[in-house]
């Protein structure tokens, strides 16, 4: 749809926010590229980006119950607010960025915003004042869940497209209150890799590496996935394969070197935490609401 003989504009930033102002609102470059190939953007683009968008997305990129989105939407429980990440453009770094550069400022110029409302009311506030100052408390707790939700996974997320969408996504299933089939479906798999279901994935050793490496000397699919087969496994002079009598490397010593103490504080922190629940202030955007400024 591009108009010939133009130069295509940069790809848009692995990590989008859904904050109007900001350099990296979806809104924002979703509009300038409809735009630039002639097609009307409509009044409620920011509204169905954020609620409406995303379900669709899911559906786009599914076939034969294989759900792989390639954009995906981590928002407060009202969906007030939202980060939308790429991906192709995945590092281990890519939930830090989340938490410092997007998650962080925000919530830090809500809190302000709110204090400055808070100022300017005083103690005689009028119904409207207390009703904006209402609002934007239910704002800025929303945005301190999320930052404690991202803090809590981020030591622990480290993608690997060879797990397949749904398993990379699952230790996120906290972080997608806004769309309940879909955290459903994040949280069963997520269970099932607990349940040691999916040990064959690149997570599975990461997280719980004193379960899979054992595995690994019984399991040669297992060992290969792993690249431990030759620490485990030998091929004999008919040309089968099986298994050493004694490892080349102790499964201790494996295990020791695949094991990471911020993981496990990380795996600690996500098992343990309360259940999340839907916000129940079910917040809409407005007009006014849509007016605030990203940071």
């Amino acid at each position: 749809m591009w108009p010939a003989g133009e130069e295509r504009p940069a790809p848009p930033p692995g990590i989008l926010v859904e904050d109007p102002g900001h350099p990296a609102d979806i809104t924002s470059h979703v509009a300038t590229g409809a735009e630039r190939v002639g097609v009307v953007v409509p009044e409620d683009l920011r509204r169905w980006l954020a609620r409406e968008f995303f379900p669709l997305h899911i559906k786009m990129y599914s076939k034969s119950r294989r759900k792989a989105p390639i954009y995906w939407q981590v928002a407060t429980p009202s969906a007030s607010y939202s980060v939308w990440l790429y991906i192709h453009a995945f590092t281990s770094d890519t939930m830090f960025r989340v938490q410092n550069e997007y998650v962080v400022p925000k919530l830090r110029h809500e809190e302000r915003r709110l204090e400055a409302l808070e100022q300017e009311a005083g103690e005689r506030a009028t119904a409207a004042q207390r009703k904006a100052i209402a609002e934007q408390e239910s704002f800025v707790s929303e945005l301190r869940g999320l930052l404690d939700e991202v803090k809590r996974v981020a030591p622990l997320w480290n993608p690997d497209l060879d797990d397949g969408v749904i398993i990379n996504f699952a230790p996120l299933w906290r972080l997608v209150p806004h769309h309940r089939q879909w955290q459903k479906e994040l949280k069963a798999t997520w269970d099932a890799l607990c349940a040691g279901r999916y040990d064959w994935a690149h997570l599975a050793m990461r997280v719980w590496p004193e379960r899979v490496v054992p595995k690994c000397a019984t399991d040669r699919s297992l060992a290969i996935a792993h690249e431990l087969e030759d620490v485990f496994w030998v091929q004999g002079l008919d040309g089968r394969w099986v298994a050493r009598p004694v490892p080349t490397r102790s499964i201790s010593e494996i295990v020791a070197e695949r094991t990471s103490d911020a993981v496990k504080a990380a795996l600690r922190s996500l098992v343990d935490a309360p259940t999340a629940t839907r916000s129940r202030v079910g917040r809409r955007r407005t007009a006014a609401g849509a007016s605030r400024g990203g940071r």
